[in-house]
């Protein structure tokens, strides 16, 4: 039996006790690096994996016309579901956001949603569902023509091994969990505090570095790729790419449907 980590109880409890306006302001700003204000107005946003609801709350904000939502882990549904509430405040009253528990790799929900985004977002995602090039390909089929996909993949690194044999063992022995947690924010911050441009990125995304240690050393499934592998893999899959930051751990790709 392979092991799975819940993200959801995780986005949760981050959403309860951290999210508040400014995180999502940070958000929505970092969703405005990868396309400008305007691309979102009267848009259909697919959120594939949408974790915490962070990034679909800020699509909406943009003045997307509609918002899908869907994550394999019922927690995090009830993560966005719970966002959604405690900030609806903030949300314009005539919102069209879709919030559901389904799976990317599930062919009836892939038909029922092929080319229908005009913006696919999928961030750390597709690398945790066990069959990451099909997801990515699943994925990349929800974008209509013109339309844009904005991918996040786990970088190859000569540290991926270990992280991998890392997160098992996290995931094995919950008893110790706490002192891994503890290590690893320890270590992650003084290490955001040396890399600042890490630590800016992550404070954009309106990351915490407690909730981003259990997300990071709990993650199984996992797997990663090089940078040019899913760069061929997509553009064969008729995109062409626009931006792709590597020099961080998640390769951040902006490809454009092009066929």
């Amino acid at each position: 039996m392979k092991t799975t980590f819940s993200f959801g109880r995780n986005w949760k409890n981050y959403v309860k006790n951290v999210v508040d306006e400014r995180v999502i302001q940070e958000a929505k700003e970092s969703l405005l690096k990868y396309l400008p204000d305007g691309e979102f107005k009267d848009k259909v946003f697919i959120d594939v994996g949408c974790g915490s609801g962070l990034f679909s709350f800020s699509a909406v904000l943009l003045g997307c016309k509609h918002v899908i939502s869907f994550d394999i882990d019922l927690a995090s549904v009830e993560a966005t579901l719970l966002l959604k509430e405690k900030l609806s405040h903030i949300l314009p009253s005539n919102d069209s956001w879709d919030i559901f528990q389904d799976n990317i790799l599930d062919s009836n929900l892939v038909d029922s949603l092929k080319e229908k985004g005009d913006i696919v977002y999928s961030w750390g995602v597709l690398h945790h569902t066990g069959k990451m090039w099909d997801a990515i390909k699943n994925t990349a089929s929800l974008v209509k023509d013109g339309g844009y996909l904005i991918l996040a993949i786990y970088n190859h690194a000569p540290s991926s091994e270990f992280w991998f044999k890392v997160k098992k063992f996290y995931n094995k022995y919950p008893l110790l969990q706490p002192l891994l947690i503890a290590l690893y924010g320890s270590y992650a911050t003084f290490g955001f505090m040396i890399r600042r441009k890490t630590l800016k990125l992550r404070r954009e995304r309106g990351m915490h570095v407690f909730y981003d240690a259990i997300d990071w050393l709990g993650g199984l499934p996992y797997e990663f790729a090089c940078f040019d592998e899913v760069k061929e893999y997509v553009e064969n899959l008729g995109f062409n790419l626009i931006n792709a930051p590597t020099k961080r751990s998640k390769h951040i790709r902006n490809f454009i449907r092009t066929t």
